[in-house]
């Protein structure tokens, strides 16, 4: 392999994409764009949900219960009905996830320290916002069952009775639950692959579309300098789209970064290889830009969706557990949130880092074997 032919190849590519002033301006506007969308819209907290209550009480008591549930953060009064059956409306239409309704005698019997039963309506269209409004819901509601309880006994006289379980509770890594902790290092993966894999995955194919292939392959220049030339200036492209990232993650959302940074460069080198070989390894199968692209989606897809990034791999069927084993982002994602909110090293990540390298070295080898056939 001869530097100078490999510089020849270089300045080539960089010649063609900064002339495509399409392809340089998603490559420097998607990063961010994508950063925005998952650090603000595509969040996994849940606050705010609609509530819609009917209050048969009128008591006191009620409407503390419900001055509760809006001042917790995680409910916002949009409506108050006069009878249980204006809920429907509000259910029905989506105006409404959660809706209380308290019966005519609720503060009566809390004040006679009798039980109290409330109803909670929950929308359940969607189950994973169903099911934390309800246990937001049901939260609030022993709270106050339990501070009922104790002025009760405090009003007659009695003796409280003594908490047999009290748990303390500390979060480690993410102290805060913030998602966008989580999801801001996961968009470096996403935005790695998204961008370079379709950006690599036409590059052979337009040459064999304008026809320059043919011309390529009379040259003195070797499958492997060919295959180094056009991954380097991907390269470049994921090591400026990471810097993005992290410059906007950290002084913008505020994510911190606790472990090396020469760990995250490393590591993310060997991702943005595999990307770069994966892609040209599609470029090397299909015949037109428009297999490539669609085949670099198809590619895509279960890498997103079966690394862990948005679904825990824990959850997953134990069959397509092990299919996980076969995609580099399920690898790559470890090492960022490890480096990013656990500031471990090499000490625990090494297992991922070899197989991060073991998928970059097959792919191009894949790479360059298959150029070598290409017609």
């Amino acid at each position: 392999m001869r530097a100078r032919r490999l510089r020849y190849i270089l300045r080539k590519e960089l010649t063609q994409m900064f002339r495509d002033r399409a392809t340089f301006g998603l490559m420097v506007v998607t990063p961010v764009l994508q950063l925005f969308i998952y650090g603000y819209v595509a969040s996994l907290d849940v606050r705010q949900l609609p509530l819609v209550v009917c209050d048969l009480s009128g008591s006191q008591a009620s409407r503390s219960l419900v001055e509760r549930f809006t001042t917790s953060g995680y409910f916002e009064l949009v409506a108050t009905v006069p009878s249980s059956s204006g809920i429907d409306p509000y259910l029905d239409q989506g105006r409404a996830v959660v809706a209380l309704v308290m019966p005519e005698d609720y503060a009566r019997r809390l004040k006679t320290g009798r039980t109290a039963p409330v109803q909670l309506l929950v929308d359940g269209t969607n189950s994973n916002t169903a099911t934390i409004a309800l246990a937001y819901a049901s939260t609030i509601a022993a709270e106050v069952g339990a501070d009922a309880a104790l002025q009760h006994f405090r009003r007659t006289g009695a003796r409280a009775p003594r908490t047999l379980l009290e748990t303390e509770t500390r979060v480690w890594y993410n102290p805060e639950l913030k998602s966008v902790y989580y999801m801001v290092p996961g968009v470096i993966c996403v935005l790695l692959l998204n961008v370079l894999t379709p950006l690599t995955s036409m590059n052979i194919v337009r040459e064999k579309e304008r026809g320059t292939i043919e011309q390529l392959r009379v040259t003195p220049i070797r499958p492997g300098e060919m295959i180094l030339g056009k991954t380097l200036p991907g390269v470049i492209v994921g090591y400026f789209n990471v810097a993005i990232v992290l410059v906007t993650g950290k002084f913008w959302f505020g994510v911190p970064v606790r472990g090396s940074l020469v760990t995250l460069a490393v590591s993310a080198g060997l991702f943005i290889v595999s990307a770069l070989a994966l892609g040209l390894f599609i470029s090397t199968l299909a015949e037109t830009q428009q297999q490539a692209l669609f085949t670099a989606i198809f590619f895509m897809i279960p890498n997103i969706l079966l690394s862990g990034f948005l679904f825990p791999i824990s959850s997953m069927p134990s069959a397509m557990q092990y299919v996980t084993f076969l995609i580099p982002m399920r690898y790559f994602l470890v090492i960022v949130r490890g480096i990013f909110l656990k500031g471990i090293g090499l000490e625990y990540l090494w297992p991922h880092v070899l197989a991060l390298a073991a998928f970059g070295a097959v792919l191009m080898t894949l790479s360059i074997l298959r150029f070598g056939k290409v017609r």
